[in-house]
């Protein structure tokens, strides 16, 4: 697997306030050649938004009963192009088929695909209703929407024979989402078990894996991707004890962390030279 390198950050790209931004809960929409990752509040589950010139993709959805059609609503979303579910637990996929049926995306690249979830059992039904196209999520597979870029690194096509049993997790959607000289980790579950096996480039940008759970290997993850931004997508009300007190020590060196249940919605807005962070 080819993976593109980048010298250290330099100044064309560096977050341009040291703190959360207050701004309205509908935030203005995209400029032209902006990309906006709104690192979504609903709850203790996973949502992130992703616009650029007019392509929307979505990936994971939030739990069952999640606020996700409000606040994709707050973000001026009318459709989807994409949307990602990075396995089948329901803190993820829980409010896929809602979603569905509203924002009719036009294809669902599927990790869950296989797996004898709820969503999962009601997919094929729901899709064909909106005529959406699904792609189960494979490694390698690469996705362009305009500009945006979204390489699938995890996970591999499954041997023959397989069946969907264990932990999820362990299959969740690993994907890099590049714009430009920006670039994205989004490891949904995916800890750093699985992540440490990958080729994986410098980023810009991390959203932490697993709610910020305890996970060993981030401070020598972190050291390999180097991220100027990190955001934990974490419940105000969780009984795991998420963000893990060793997951925030970790996140201390790097420059801005933010988490969705004590900044609410963050939104990271980036150009060709600056990124700006700004929260609900």
């Amino acid at each position: 697997m080819k993976v593109r390198t980048k010298p250290a950050v330099t100044t064309s790209m560096l977050i341009s306030i040291a703190t959360v931004m207050i701004s309205p809960i509908c935030p203005a929409p995209p400029a032209r050649g902006e990309l906006v990752v709104s690192f979504l509040s609903v709850g203790q589950g996973d949502a992130t938004l992703l616009q650029l010139d007019g392509a929307t993709a979505l990936v994971d959805t939030g739990p069952p009963g999640g606020p996700i059609l409000r606040r994709l609503e707050e973000a001026g979303v009318d459709r989807l192009d994409l949307l990602v579910l990075t396995h089948a637990e329901a803190d993820h996929e829980g409010m896929a088929l809602p979603v569905l049926s509203r924002f009719r995306p036009r294809l669902v690249l599927n990790g869950g695909a296989g797996w004898p979830s709820r969503v999962q059992a009601a997919l094929g039904g729901a899709l064909q209703a909106v005529g959406a196209r699904e792609l189960p999520a494979r490694a390698g597979q690469a996705l362009t929407l305009g500009r945006l870029r979204l390489r699938v690194l995890w996970p591999p096509a499954p041997p023959p024979g397989w069946r969907a049993e264990g932990n999820p997790n362990e299959r969740a959607v690993v994907a890099q989402v590049a714009v430009g000289d920006f670039d994205l980790l989004l490891p949904a579950d995916a800890e750093s078990d699985v992540t440490r096996r990958l080729a994986l480039p410098r980023v810009e940008a991390l959203k932490v894996a697993h709610h910020g759970s305890e996970d060993g290997g981030l401070p020598a993850l972190l050291a390999r991707l180097q991220p100027q931004f990190a955001a934990i997508e974490v419940g105000s009300r969780n009984t795991y004890g998420h963000p893990a007190p060793s997951t925030l020590a970790a996140l201390r060196g790097v420059p801005e962390v933010v988490r969705t249940d004590r900044d609410g919605t963050v939104r990271l807005r980036v150009t060709a030279r600056a990124m700006r962070v700004e929260g609900t």
